[in-house]
């Protein structure tokens, strides 16, 4: 019998702490466990969907660390009837990753997705296309690993993700052709890979060690680390001209797509400090949208204010679970038409006398770039812009 009082509230089980839904289907799986261990033993092959199912149950109240256990126990047994390579672990492991990530688990997650990787290479081989789905999961995880910072190892994040999204592109210009409107996600995650691996060096100058896993320890990694950096900025602006190209000569491409890419282009001449080139893509873009009505709130989206560059959506911020909401630093300040900040004040802060965060976000503000706005086709200054920056619980 469940008692209905809340004062030992932290003490109840997660079925405890259900609603009467949830404790009815939790329980129903519970039962149904226990009568298959009681009649065909601990490993017994129905039991791998029924403490699946539980699983899911103690993920939808929250519950990660009681998920985790279920589902672990649930892919053994799984192992156990239907062999190492059997393919049906899959859903396991998207959901116990699932939960490793929900509890900051970033080793374990990473574990458990080169294992899912594999698990399909050994099924499929290295360039089926059944292999796209885990590819994406894996390089989008090791773009996000190494962006956001949550986890060890930062130089193999990066390499590893760009190289799988070649490999995605590859396997989809093969199978489908070099214009397939598939091509575009493994393009725009190689211009993130670019991106970060033009500017590795400045964003690990003050913690470049091979202990900390900000560079590589063997002397042929770190070669091969600088062979990237060379050919990044190449390699990124390549990429985006592929989009462009992929989008112009494909019928079902979305409205409009070729001239995002070409924005997505002037963004990256302007961020490698090629401002004329960006504006003069910008213009003609600007123009283009402008002659065509049913583009006018793509034109607002691009051009009616300043748009903080890199423009990465590849990148989930709710990875990032140590953000406070309660630290914050909040900026005006002006953009200029060449995309660089002025003016900037800070007006407003918690804790208010935390001068590590206000330096922070001005020294962020003084290296930032952004796509200026445009009014008549011309690039113009933007003044007094606010942004609130909310900061992690960890130390710098």
């Amino acid at each position: 019998m469940i008692s209905p009082d809340n004062s030992g509230e932290d003490n109840l089980t997660p079925i405890q702490r259900a609603n009467p839904a949830q404790k009815s289907s939790a329980r129903n799986y519970l039962n149904a466990i226990e009568d298959i261990e009681s009649d065909y033993g601990a490993y017994d092959l129905q039991l791998s969907q029924h403490l699946f199912s539980l699983g899911e149950e103690y993920q939808n109240l929250g519950e990660h660390e009681e998920a985790i256990e279920v589902f672990t126990r649930a892919m053994h047994v799984q192992r156990i009837n239907l062999g190492l390579y059997d393919m049906g672990q899959v859903p396991i492991l998207e959901n116990l990753i699932e939960s490793q990530i929900a509890l900051g688990e970033w080793e374990s997650a990473n574990e458990r997705y080169q294992y899912l990787y594999w698990l399909h290479r050994r099924n499929y081989g290295s360039d089926d296309p059944r292999l796209l789905p885990i590819i994406n999961k894996l390089s989008n995880w090791h773009l996000n690993a190494y962006a956001l910072n949550i986890s060890g190892g930062l130089f193999y994040h990066l390499i590893n993700a760009h190289n799988l999204y070649q490999i995605a592109a590859d396997i989809v210009s093969n199978t489908y052709g070099k214009n397939d409107l598939r091509m575009i996600d493994p393009l725009k995650g190689l211009t993130a890979s670019n991106y970060f691996l033009a500017t590795y060096q400045i964003e690990n100058q003050n913690k470049l060690s091979v202990a900390n896993g900000s560079m590589p320890a063997k002397e042929d990694e770190r070669a091969r680390l600088q062979q990237y950096i060379m050919n990044s900025y190449n390699s990124g602006r390549s990429a985006i001209n592929r989009m462009v190209t992929v989008y112009s000569n494909n019928p079902d491409a979305p409205p409009a797509s070729e001239l995002q890419a070409q924005v997505a282009l002037g963004d990256w001449y302007l961020l490698f400090g090629k401002w004329h080139s960006a504006v003069e893509i910008y213009q003609n873009t600007y123009r283009k949208l402008a002659a065509n009505d049913e583009h006018k709130p793509l034109l607002d989206t691009l051009f009616h204010q300043p748009v903080p560059l890199p423009d990465l959506p590849l990148i989930d911020m709710g990875k990032k679970s140590t953000i406070n909401t309660e630290h914050f630093v909040l900026a005006k300040f002006d953009v200029s038409a060449y995309g660089r900040a002025t003016h900037i004040d800070i007006i407003d802060a918690f804790p208010e006398d935390n001068s590590r965060m206000q330096s922070r976000v001005r020294k962020a503000l003084k290296q930032a770039k952004f796509r200026p706005r445009f009014n008549n086709g011309e690039a113009v200054d933007t003044e007094d812009i606010t942004h609130r920056y909310l900061f992690s619980d960890e130390k710098p």
